[in-house]
C-alpha cells in the first residue's frame, strides 16, 4: 500500500505540474487561446504526449507509462465530475477525451519522427485561436517544439517524477 500512494504521488505530481503549466498567462494573453476547459485539456494532451514519446523511445517501462495514462484520464474524469456531469455524460466525453488524446499523440509522434515542427493548421484543429493574429499561432508552434526538445533531456526518471 505505502508503494503504492508513493507512486500515486510521483504521478500525481507530474499532473500537477503539466495542469499549472496549461494555466500559464502566456497560453491565454500572449497566444490569445481561448481559456476553457476543453483548451486546458489539449494543452494537457499535448504536453503528456512528448513525455509518453519519450519514454517510448527510451524504452522506458511500459507499465509504467500505462499507470501515467491511467492516473491522468482518472484526475480528468474526477474533474467533470466536480463540473457536475452524470455518469452517463462521463463516460461519453470520457470515450471523446481518450479518441482526441490518441489523436494528438498520433500527431505528435509522426512530428518527433519527422524531426519536423508542428503544422500550424494541425493545432488549430484543437485549439480556438485569435485568427487576426498569425504571430500567436507561431509562438505556440514554437513553444510546443521547443517543449518537446526539453522533454527529451530531462532524466526519465525526473521527468516520471514531475
Amino acid at each position: 500500500m505505502h508503494l503504492y500512494s508513493k507512486k500515486k504521488s510521483s504521478y500525481l505530481t507530474l499532473y500537477n505540474k503539466i495542469v499549472s503549466l496549461t494555466r500559464k498567462n502566456f497560453f491565454y494573453y500572449d497566444i490569445k487561446l481561448v481559456d476553457s476547459f476543453e483548451t486546458r485539456i489539449y494543452l494537457i494532451f499535448f504536453h503528456i504526449s512528448f513525455i509518453f514519446i519519450i519514454l517510448n523511445i527510451k524504452k522506458f517501462d511500459k507499465s509504467i507509462s500505462q499507470k501515467i495514462f491511467d492516473f491522468f484520464f482518472s484526475e480528468i474524469e474526477n474533474n467533470l465530475r466536480e463540473l457536475g456531469y452524470g455518469d452517463t455524460k462521463i463516460n461519453n466525453e470520457m470515450k471523446k477525451l481518450v479518441k482526441s488524446f490518441y489523436g494528438i499523440l498520433i500527431i505528435c509522434k509522426k512530428t518527433k519522427e519527422k524531426s519536423d515542427s508542428f503544422d500550424k493548421n494541425v493545432l488549430s484543429n484543437y485549439f480556438s485561436m485569435d485568427s487576426n493574429n498569425e504571430i500567436n499561432d507561431v509562438k505556440l508552434l514554437n513553444y510546443f517544439n521547443k517543449f518537446a526538445s526539453f522533454v527529451e533531456d530531462i532524466p526519465l526518471k525526473s521527468l516520471v517524477k514531475g
